[in-house]
C-alpha cells in the first residue's frame, strides 16, 4: 500500500525573534539619516512628527495583528488586502508594496554613504552603489549571515541609542526648544509624510506571520512592543538632538547624531554613532533584499505575476530573479533620487498600505466570511481602524507632488496590469482562503505503540536508521526536511518542491518506498517540513507526533563543532524526547548486543531499547561495568549487586554481566566495542 507524503511548514519564530525583526527592521536608516531633514522641516516639533507616525503605525500594527493571525500566510499585507478587497486591488498592492521596500533599500544606501564619508571621504554614489552591488551578491548567493544580520544588530543599536539618551538627556538646553513651531502647526504634518518611511519595517513583520508560533498571543504583542519601542526610541533621540545642538547646527548637518556624540563624548562617541548609522542604514537595505521575494511569490501564487519572477536557483535555493530585480532597481534610484525624495517616495506607498490595511479589517468583520477566524481581535474595533485610517489619508497631501503622483502612477500601472494580464489568469475563487494549510491536531497516543521519529539526509544510512526503528518501535515516521534559506517563506519552498523537486529528495523517497514494500508489519509515515531551522522542524515534529524516540544519524564531524554535528549537539540539548545517534551501520541481525552501564536514568533507557532489539532480533545483552581497581569493596559489591537485580527483572531476554576492573573506562569500551555487533550508550 503506498504511503501517502504529507508536507508542513516550519513555526519557529516566538516573541523575541518576531520582536527583533520587527524593531531591527524599522530601527535603521530613519532615525540614523531623518533627523537633520525632519528638523529643517519642523524644529524641534519634529519629535511630535515621530509620535505621530508612531500612533498611526500603532494603530495599523494592530490591525495588521488581526489580520495576520486570521491570515497567516507570506506575502503579508499583500495577501490580507488581496483577500479583503480582491485581485485587483491584490495587484496594485503588491506592486506598491514592493515599491515601498525597493525605495526604503534606495534610501537606506544613500544614509550608508553618508555615514561611510563621515570617516572615508569617499563619494556618496560610489560607496551606495558598492554596498548595493555587495548585499545584492550576499542575498543572491544566500549566505546564512544575511538572514541574521537584523537579530544581530538589533540589539547592538538599542543598547547604543538608550545609552545615547541617558547620556544626552543630561546634556539638554531647554533653550534649544524655542520656538516650538518656528515653521507653523503644518509642518508637523508635512514632516510625518517625510519621516513615515521609518515605519515600514512593520510591514516585513506581516509577511513573516506564516513563521510564527502561538500567533495569537505573539503577534499582536510583538507588533504592539515594536511600534512602541521604536516611537520611544524615536523620540528619545529627536529631544536629545534637539535639546544638545542649536537649529542652525542641526540644519546644515547631514549627521546631526554624529555630531551630538562628539559633543558628549569627544571621538569615542562620533565613532560609536557613526559605525551604529552604518550598521542600522546596512540593516535597512538588507532587510529589504531580503524580503524582495515575499511580494513576487505571493502574487505569482494567485498567477497575478509570471512565476519567472519566483525562479529559485538550483545551488543555492535563493529566489535570485526576485532579488536581482529588487537589487537591480535599488541601485538605480540612487543614481536619480536624494535621500529626502527617496523618503517621500518610500513614505507614500506606506501610507497607501496603511490605509488598506486598516479598511481590510472593516471590510472583513462587516463581510463575515466564514473562512476569517482571527485568533485575535482587536478589542477597540472600529475606533482603530477608523483613527489610522484618516490619519493616513491626512498625510497624503503632506508628502509632495512627485510622491503623489508617484503613487498615482503604481495605481494607474496595477490597474493595468491586472486588466491585460492578470483577469485571464487569476485563480477563480481568488477571494477565498482556498489554500488555507489545515493545522493537525494531534490525537491521544495509544499506550502500546511506540512511536520512532526518523529524520533522513542521507540515502546511503536511510535503511539503517528506518531498520534500527523498525526494531524499536510499531509507528515509524520519516522525516525528510527542506532547510529553507532566510530569504524566502517556508510556503514559498513548499512550492518550488513541487516544480523542481530534487534527485537526493527523490532518491530518499524511493529508499523509504523500497522498505516500507518489505516491511509491512509497521506503520510508517513519510513527513516533509519545510522550515528554516533543521533541528526545530526535528523537535517541533516530534511533539505533534507525540514521538518516545528520536533516532538520528551520525553527522560528519568539522572543527570545533561537536563531534556528533551541530542539527544532533541542538536536538540533544533541547528536545523534550528521547534521543538516539546510530554511529556507523545497523547489523542486519545483531546476535550480541553490549550496554556499558554506569547507573543513571540514561543508561536504564539504553538497556531498555537494548532489550527491545533483542527481542526483535534474538540477540543477547551484555551488560559490562568498568570498575576502577581502587574502589573500594563495598562499592564495588554495592555495582555488581545492582547489575544482578537488573538481570533478575529481565526474563524475555538474556543478559550476561561482564565486570571490568581497569583504570580507562573509555579505552575499554573501545575495546569492548570491537568484540560486539552493537554497543548502546547512555549519554551520561
Amino acid at each position: 500500500m503506498p504511503i501517502k507524503e504529507s508536507q508542513k511548514l516550519g513555526r519557529n519564530l516566538g516573541f523575541f525573534p518576531i520582536f527583533a525583526i520587527g524593531t531591527g527592521t524599522m530601527i535603521g536608516a530613519g532615525i540614523f539619516v531623518l533627523p537633520g531633514i525632519a528638523i529643517s522641516n519642523a524644529g524641534p516639533a519634529a519629535v511630535l512628527s515621530f509620535i505621530l507616525g508612531g500612533l498611526i503605525s500603532m494603530a495599523t500594527a494592530v490591525s495588521m495583528a488581526e489580520l495576520a493571525t486570521g491570515m497567516p500566510r507570506a506575502g503579508g499585507t499583500y495577501y490580507f488586502i488581496s483577500r479583503a478587497m480582491g485581485a485587483f486591488f491584490g495587484a496594485i498592492i503588491g506592486l506598491g508594496a514592493w515599491l515601498a521596500l525597493v525605495f526604503k533599500g534606495s534610501f537606506a544606501l544613500i544614509g550608508l554613504a553618508e555615514y561611510m564619508r563621515s570617516l572615508i571621504p569617499i563619494p556618496i554614489l560610489i560607496t551606495a552603489i558598492t554596498a548595493g552591488l555587495l548585499l545584492l551578491f550576499i542575498n543572491y548567493c544566500g549566505a546564512e549571515s544575511s538572514g541574521k544580520l537584523q537579530n544581530g544588530i538589533v540589539l547592538g543599536l538599542f543598547g547604543i541609542l538608550v545609552t545615547f539618551i541617558i547620556w544626552g538627556s543630561f546634556n539638554v538646553e531647554p533653550q534649544n526648544f524655542r520656538p516650538l513651531l518656528p515653521y507653523g502647526t503644518q509642518s508637523i504634518f508635512i514632516t510625518t509624510g517625510i519621516i513615515f518611511v521609518s515605519y515600514l519595517g512593520i510591514t516585513q513583520l506581516a509577511a513573516l506571520s506564516e513563521e510564527v508560533e502561538n500567533p495569537e498571543k505573539n503577534l499582536p504583542r510583538a507588533f504592539i512592543a515594536s511600534v512602541g519601542a521604536v516611537t520611544v526610541l524615536y523620540a528619545g533621540v529627536m529631544i536629545v538632538i534637539n535639546g544638545v545642538l542649536p537649529l542652525e547646527k542641526i540644519v546644515s548637518s547631514t549627521t546631526p547624531l554624529v555630531d551630538v556624540g562628539l559633543l558628549l563624548a569627544g571621538n569615542i562617541g562620533s565613532l560609536a554613532l557613526i559605525f551604529a548609522g552604518f550598521f542600522a542604514t546596512v540593516s535597512t537595505a538588507n532587510a529589504a533584499l531580503l524580503s524582495s521575494a515575499r511580494f513576487p511569490f505571493a502574487m505569482s501564487r494567485d498567477n497575478l505575476i509570471p512565476t519567472w519572477f519566483t525562479g529559485i536557483h538550483s545551488k543555492f535555493k535563493t529566489p535570485y530573479r526576485a532579488i536581482l530585480v529588487t537589487g537591480g532597481v535599488m541601485i538605480i534610484l540612487v543614481l536619480f533620487f536624494d535621500v529626502e525624495n527617496l523618503a517621500r517616495l518610500g513614505s507614500a506607498f506606506n501610507i497607501l498600505i496603511f490605509i488598506l490595511v486598516n479598511l481590510s479589517v472593516i471590510i472583513l468583520r462587516n463581510t463575515k466570511h466564514d473562512w476569517y477566524k482571527p485568533s485575535f481581535k482587536d478589542p477597540l474595533y472600529p475606533f482603530t481602524q477608523f483613527f489610522g485610517t484618516a490619519a493616513s489619508l491626512m498625510l497624503i497631501p503632506q508628502v509632495g507632488l512627485l510622491p503623489a503622483f508617484f503613487a498615482i502612477g503604481v495605481i494607474l500601472l496595477g490597474s493595468f496590469w491586472y486588466v491585460t494580464y492578470g483577469t485571464e489568469r487569476v485563480e477563480p475563487e481568488y477571494t477565498f482562503l482556498d489554500k488555507l494549510e489545515s493545522q493537525k491536531i494531534p490525537h491521544a497516543p495509544d499506550e502500546k505503540e511506540k512511536k520512532i521519529l526518523v529524520p533522513v539526509s542521507n540515502p546511503e544510512h536511510e535503511e539503517d536508521l528506518l531498520h534500527l526503528a523498525h526494531c524499536l518501535g510499531d509507528v515509524i515516521t520519516a522525516l525528510n526536511i527542506i532547510k529553507v534559506p532566510p530569504q524566502i517563506s517556508p510556503h514559498a519552498a513548499q512550492e518550488n518542491y513541487y516544480k523542481a523537486r530534487e534527485k537526493a529528495h527523490n532518491l530518499l523517497r524511493e529508499k523509504f518506498d523500497s522498505y516500507t514494500s518489505e516491511h509491512q508489519d509497521r506503520n510508517y509515515n513519510y513527513v516533509v517540513p519545510f522550515d528554516h531551522s533543521v533541528p526545530h522542524a526535528i523537535m517541533e515534529e516530534a511533539k505533534a507526533e507525540q514521538a518516545d524516540l528520536i533516532i538520528m544519524g551520525w553527522q560528519k564531524t568539522k572543527r570545533l563543532q561537536n563531534p556528533i554535528g551541530g542539527v544532533a549537539n541542538k536536538v540533544l540539548n533541547q528536545a523534550n524526547t528521547h534521543v538516539a545517534v546510530l554511529k556507523g551501520h545497523f547489523p542486519e541481525n545483531p546476535d550480541k548486543i553490549t550496554v556499558p552501564y554506569g547507573g543513571g536514568n540514561n543508561a536504564l533507557y539504553a538497556l531498555y531499547l537494548a532489550k527491545r532489539l533483542a527481542l526483535a532480533c534474538s540477540a543477547e545483552i551484555e551488560l559490562t561495568r568498568v570498575i576502577n581497581p581502587e574502589t573500594p569493596k563495598e562499592n564495588r559489591e554495592k555495582y555488581i549487586e545492582e547489575l544482578n537485580n537488573l538481570v533478575e527483572q529481565t526474563t524475555e531476554c538474556k543478559i550476561n554481566i561482564n565486570i571490568i576492573e581497569r583504570f580507562s573506562i573509555t579505552d575499554n569500551l573501545i575495546k569492548a566495542a570491537n568484540n560486539t555487533d552493537l554497543m548502546i550508550i547512555g549519554d551520561s
